[in-house]
């Protein structure tokens, strides 16, 4: 029923987004009730995030309308007059404190992914997020369609990347920048005459693009990371443009070693070994971190794959990779992904969070370099696929392909399995 609330709440709140509103918290018979959350990134750049609360008290939910992706912050705790709420998954929170009649709060948004944690500030008060709103007549540009994207064009650093984008109800965009290792989520937005803003948030990530369009076909601006980075882009709309084949980007350098994967930790401490040939199942190797937005995508389908193959022999794994080097905290973060996602897959400690330190447990790749990256296993040990990032489900028909082909690739190794 909450979930039915929360879906109705979404569409209403879509739909209201191009105009005015009133105080909604004071309307005593809605079942939510909705903030703006200012966030601070730095002197001149703020994002506007819509929230909701399930109650005005301190035991309410807060519920996060992230473009077409809405998630939950529960109350952690309470210190003085300041509640803690824990983002899903990920070791984030917001450390905020409310006037007496919950109209407004301060605080911080604090992100503990990051080697050194960092803060911006929030301000989160009643009311509806207004954003320039047109019909569809008036607007000059359609962004629809697949767009080659150049970060830092021209430079020794020229990174392409592919940018899917749908423009709904007049002026609405919503869509995601595909990179070679993971897609940027849910970006969502608004064209305004000839400028273009998206964002995204979680707990790890804040970005923002602010562009000017230059008729259908073109745009230039700069991509926002956070409050520190900024890179500027170039984009053309360009239908047939595809990233590098995943067979170019991680690969076998010795095809007959199998894989064994010592010294691993188990999330109550104790250390053990898999020797995946021994095993004699066919497994899905998933390489991950609690810090890393693209790793609770793939978990979501981790799940569904799980549950759609595991009574057929399919075996999944996950290996986690952590900021810091504390065990005891590395773990509790792996124990709260668990937890929090409800994922159905054993999920081990493997190391700190480097490329290298996952590359140590696969010497017969080239590398890795990307998380999350997943590694299909035969029977017998080897390795016979491999999947670079993840698109997920803000990329929509990229992620639809990429889900198909896990699929595929996953009912190949089990028939293969079966008639041996």
């Amino acid at each position: 029923m909450r979930n039915a609330i929360f879906g109705i709440l979404f569409t209403f709140l879509n739909g209201f987004l191009g105009h005015t509103q009133d105080n909604f918290a004071s309307r005593p018979n809605s079942a939510l009730f909705p903030y703006i959350a200012e966030i601070q990134l730095n002197d001149r750049l703020q994002i506007n995030v819509t929230a909701a609360f399930s109650s005005i008290n301190e035991k309410g939910l807060i519920i996060i309308f992230n473009g077409k992706e809405e998630y939950q912050l529960s109350v952690k705790k309470r210190i003085g007059d300041t509640l803690i709420y824990q983002f899903p998954a990920q070791d984030a929170e917001w450390r905020i404190a409310f006037n007496e009649d919950f109209s407004e709060a301060r605080g911080w948004w604090v992100n503990y992914n990051k080697k050194v944690p960092v803060r911006y500030p929030v301000h989160l008060y009643p009311g509806l997020r207004t954003l320039p709103n047109s019909t569809a007549a008036s607007i000059p540009f359609d962004l629809t369609g697949r767009w080659k994207v150049v970060f830092q064009p021209g430079t020794a650093n020229e990174e392409v990347l592919v940018g899917v984008f749908q423009q709904e109800r007049g002026n609405f965009v919503y869509g995601s920048f595909l990179s070679e290792t993971g897609d940027y989520r849910f970006l969502h937005g608004y064209v305004s005459g000839n400028q273009l803003h998206l964002q995204t948030y979680t707990g790890y990530w804040a970005f923002v693009v602010e562009a000017t369009l230059k008729g259908d076909n073109e745009m230039e601006g700069v991509f926002y990371s956070g409050g520190k980075s900024s890179t500027a882009f170039k984009a053309m709309k360009d239908e047939t443009v595809q990233l590098r084949d995943e067979a170019e980007l991680t690969y076998l350098i010795k095809r007959d070693e199998r894989v064994v994967l010592n010294n691993l930790s188990k999330l109550n401490g104790r250390k053990t070994n898999l020797d995946l040939a021994k095993n004699g199942q066919v497994t899905l190797i998933q390489i991950m971190g609690t810090w890393c937005p693209n790793c609770i995508d793939e978990a979501n389908l981790l799940k569904e794959l799980h549950a759609a193959y595991g009574k057929q022999g399919l075996e999944i794994i996950a290996l986690g990779f952590e900021v810091g080097t504390d065990t005891k905290k590395q773990r509790s973060r792996l124990k709260r992904f668990v937890k929090d996602l409800q994922v159905n897959y054993p999920v081990y400690l493997a190391g700190t969070s480097s490329k290298e330190a996952a590359a140590a447990y696969f010497p017969m790749l080239n590398g890795i370099m990307s998380f999350p990256t997943s590694i299909l296993v035969d029977e017998q040990g080897k390795i016979i696929a491999i999947h670079t990032g993840f698109s997920g489900p803000a990329t929509g028909a990229a992620y639809t392909e990429l889900v198909n082909k896990y699929k595929q690739e996953i009912e190949n190794a089990l028939e293969g399995a079966n008639a041996d």
